[in-house]
Formats: C-alpha cells, sequence, structure tokens
C-alpha cells in the first residue's frame, strides 16, 4: 500500500495509508497527515488518487508546497521517493515498489535534423527517469538506482543517509538496511541508521560476518544465511527468516569509517554477485558523502570557535560574559528537539550567540561594521537576519513589527531562546519552571517552542550541550 511519511519534526515516522479518497495536510488537527508546523496552513496540501496514481496540489496554503525542494505549481505525479515539504516538515511518499515509471516520449530533446544524429540533450532532472525499452534490465535499474543513490547524498535533505536506505529497500528490493559506523577511534560500530521495509521488524546482524568486513576491506554476500556456520541458525536468524545478507565496508583500509549491511528475507531470490556490485558503489558513494561531511563538520568548528572568541571579548568589557553561548546552548538544543536540518542548526546556533551583538557594540556603526563582515563569510546571509530579528515577536511587539508567518521557524526559536536567557540570565535563584510560564503565556512567542524548551528543561537536554539520540536496538548474532 502507498503511503505518506513524516521524516522529521517532533511526528517523525507518522504516516497515513493512502486509498481511494483524497486525504489533507496541514495544521488542523482534522487534516487527514496533521503536523506540527508554524509554517503550514490549516488544510495546506492534499493528495488525490488518480487511476491508481497519486497526485499531491496545494490548496491556495500561504507558503506553498514543495516536491523535492522544487515550489508546487500545478498538481504532481508523486512517484517513489518523493519528499513533499511544507515549511521544514519533511514527508517522503512510499509506494512500496521500484522507480520504474517514466515517459520516454519526455526525456530527449532535439535541436533540429540535421543534429539530430549527433546531439541529444538531456534535461539534468530527467535523468532518474531514464530507462531502456526493456524494463527489466538490471543494468539499466542499477544505473538508475545509482543516480537517485548519488543525488540524494548531494541533495539538501534534512536525513540524506536514511533517504539513501530508503531507496536501496525499494529498488532492490531488501527488508533491512543498516549502516554501522567507528565509535571514535575505537574498532567498535554502532548502528547510525536503520531502515526497514516494516516499521516494527526488528534487524539481526551478524557480528563475524563485520569483523571480517572490517579487517579484510573486502565485501561479504551470503546467499543463504539459514545455512552460514557465521549465523547461529538457533536463534534470531531462523525466526527472523532471514534468507540472504550483503555486508560492504565504507572507506579504504586506512580509513575505514564502517558498514553497509543489507538483509532479504526468506521469501525471495538471495541477493546475487550483482547486487553485491551495486551495494559496493553505493557505499563508495556513500562514504565520499561522510567524508565530506567531515570536512565541512571541521570548517564550521573552526568557524565556531573564531565567533565564540569574538563574541567573548566583546562581552568582556560589558559584563556578560556567557551570555551569548549559554543562548546558543538553548537554541540549539530546541532545534535538535525538533529535529530541523543540520544547516538550520548551524544558522541558529550562530543566530543565538550573536543576538546581542547590538547591545555589546560600543558604536552603530561598529555593530554595521560587525554585520557586514559576518555577511561576507560564505553561509552567514542567511544567519544575519536571524540576528536582526532575534528581538521580534509573533504578535508584532517587536522593534520592527515583524510578525506571524513573516517570522520562520529558525527565528521563533532564536527569539525563544533570547527571552528565556534574558529571563533566567544573572539569577542563580530563578524558578525555571515559573519563568517557562510566564513565557508560554507570552503572545510574542510560539507556543510549540515554548513547549520543546519546558521539556528540554525537565529531562535536561536544555543544559546537555548536544542532542545526542540513542541507536535503535538491533539483534546481534555472536559467533
Amino acid at each position: 500500500m502507498s503511503k505518506i511519511r513524516i521524516r522529521n519534526g517532533p511526528y517523525t515516522n507518522r504516516e497515513v495509508t493512502l486509498a481511494e479518497g483524497a486525504i489533507t495536510i496541514g495544521r488542523d488537527a482534522e487534516a487527514g497527515l496533521p503536523i506540527l508546523d508554524r509554517s503550514a496552513s490549516r488544510f495546506h496540501a492534499e493528495v488525490v488518487p488518480v487511476g491508481g496514481m497519486y497526485f499531491v496540489r496545494d490548496l491556495e496554503s500561504k507558503n506553498g508546497t514543495f516536491i523535492n525542494d522544487d515550489k508546487l505549481e500545478d498538481e504532481e505525479l508523486l512517484r517513489e521517493g518523493d519528499v513533499i515539504k511544507i515549511g521544514t516538515t519533511e514527508m517522503v511518499f512510499e509506494s512500496g515498489i521500484a522507480l520504474t515509471d517514466s515517459d520516454s516520449g519526455q526525456q530527449v530533446a532535439y535541436e533540429d535534423e540535421m543534429r539530430l544524429t549527433n546531439t541529444i540533450e538531456f534535461r539534468i532532472d530527467d535523468l532518474s527517469d531514464i530507462e531502456d525499452e526493456d524494463k527489466q534490465n538490471d543494468d539499466g535499474q542499477s544505473l538508475r538506482l545509482l543516480y537517485q543513490v548519488g543525488k540524494t547524498l548531494s541533495g539538501t535533505s534534512a536525513d540524506p543517509c536514511s533517504k539513501m536506505l530508503d531507496l536501496l529497500i525499494s529498488a532492490m528490493p531488501a527488508d533491512h538496511a543498516i549502516v554501522l559506523i567507528r565509535q571514535g577511534k575505537s574498532s567498535k560500530l554502532v548502528p547510525k541508521y536503520i531502515r526497514a521495509s516494516e516499521q516494527w521488524a526488528k534487524p539481526v546482524i551478524a557480528r563475524s560476518i563485520i569483523k571480517s568486513v572490517m579487517s579484510e576491506n573486502r565485501a561479504v554476500l551470503t546467499e543463504n544465511a539459514q545455512e552460514d556456520e557465521r549465523f547461529n541458525r538457533r536463534n534470531s536468524i531462523v525466526s527472523g527468516n532471514v534468507r540472504s545478507v550483503i555486508c560492504v565496508p565504507l572507506g579504504t583500509k586506512n580509513a575505514m569509517r564502517g558498514v553497509l549491511y543489507v538483509t532479504r528475507s526468506g521469501g525471495n531470490e538471495p541477493f546475487t554477485q550483482s547486487d553485491l556490485e551495486l551495494l559496493s558503489a553505493c557505499a563508495l558513494q556513500l562514504a565520499m558523502h561522510f567524508n565530506m561531511q567531515d570536512r565541512i563538520t571541521k570548517q564550521h568548528s573552526v568557524l565556531w570557535h573564531a565567533v565564540n572568541s569574538m563574541t567573548h571579548i566583546m562581552e568582556l568589557k560589558h559584563d556578560c560574559v556567557g551570555r551569548g553561548a549559554r543562548c546558543a546552548r538553548t537554541a540549539l538544543a530546541i532545534a535538535q528537539q525538533l529535529q530541523v536540518a543540520e544547516d538550520s542548526q548551524r544558522h541558529i546556533r550562530l543566530a543565538a550567540i550573536l543576538h546581542h551583538v547590538a547591545e555589546i557594540s560600543e558604536k552603530a556603526e561598529e555593530h554595521d561594521t560587525i554585520i557586514a563582515l559576518l555577511e561576507g563569510i560564505p553561509g552567514f546571509k542567511k544567519v544575519t537576519p536571524l540576528i536582526d530579528n532575534a528581538y521580534e515577536r509573533l504578535d508584532g511587539s517587536g522593534p520592527k513589527g515583524i510578525k506571524g508567518d513573516n517570522l520562520g521557524l529558525e527565528s521563533r526559536i532564536v527569539i525563544a531562546a533570547v527571552a528565556f536567557d534574558h529571563a533566567t540570565s544573572g539569577n542563580y535563584d530563578t524558578d525555571v519552571i515559573a519563568v517557562i510560564d510566564k513565557l508560554e503565556a507570552d503572545t510574542g512567542l510560539d507556543p510549540d517552542v515554548i513547549a520543546i524548551l519546558r521539556s528540554g528543561h525537565l529531562d535536561g537536554s536544555l543544559y546537555s550541550g548536544h542532542g545526542a539520540q540513542k541507536s535503535e536496538p538491533v539483534e546481534s548474532e555472536e559467533q
């Protein structure tokens, strides 16, 4: 059955099965798929069935609906893995079938008859739909999947690795796809990303296979896990009906990051050598993605320490040391609990630590100079508007009168963090719950964000400095 699944935010993994009638999506509790997003209209969009296919259309919402980062102008046919984005909320369409639909007549554009024999032009966005006349051609399916994996990992979605695993499960097909990552400098591997064809199914892994892959830097395929000596056949391999397993390394022998581990149940044909080669190619792309993310993380770390030092020096002059860092910690904790994209988390954190730059600047021109310098740093153009809006209010009572939907989720988080910091800083005897009660009653603050702030205070995540999530349980087969 086709379905729409929410993949980020407070309602992560909430889903609705698509049937014969239209399904509405929106902020209203009566919507077919309600979402908690202040940028969403009460009834924002709808998914409509037409002849066994499903189309999505916007219901004249204020902020629009996006499909794979493109704004929806008219109704759009949904394909496996398409992402519907409303505000910061992302929902994925899952049809349960591989990506094989296309209209070959729309894939090629020709300039004129004279050049027909030697010039063919492809629209890059259409490459994922290219397929041979023989739709069962394995090479064509592998090429399409590799393209989709590369496009997903290089995109801007909130969780590209999980989306990649969804693609593998759908296209291969597979029952489970797991990425296990080396923990720090140790040899211990922990499951970082886990996807399953059935939501509540628990994956089973063989540690001996993973150890072999990690130590020898080679991919492993077992066609029959029921008879493989590396599995304990008396326990969960049998009960879990695991038929076939592929495990491939992520990285090179000198820089082994982890493994990609995929299983298929006994009701299907076992994996083949072609599947092993395909998974190895996907693992290579995933390893490159992780390496790029490492570089980006290091760059942002250097930037963060530079900004933190600059802020600390400015705060020393005004006897308010640590105020920006505390505000940044609060804002980041809220953003992580709301599961906003990592780029947004960085913007929020930087804006929060610099929210009081106008106050601690000795002269107006000094403030303007700082803002100009920040805007010259790559990526900071999305940060400075958040700094400027740090004292705005949803009811329009802020200094510039910006209100309501004109203040996005990033600004609402920074605004709430600033208000919380102002109400609690300088007084160690503050009744924090009483402060949060007042903030909750404040019409200038987003009640959903304040609710997250309250829960973060109660469970301690507001003060931990990070939002580490627990790994999902995985059964391991000991050898």
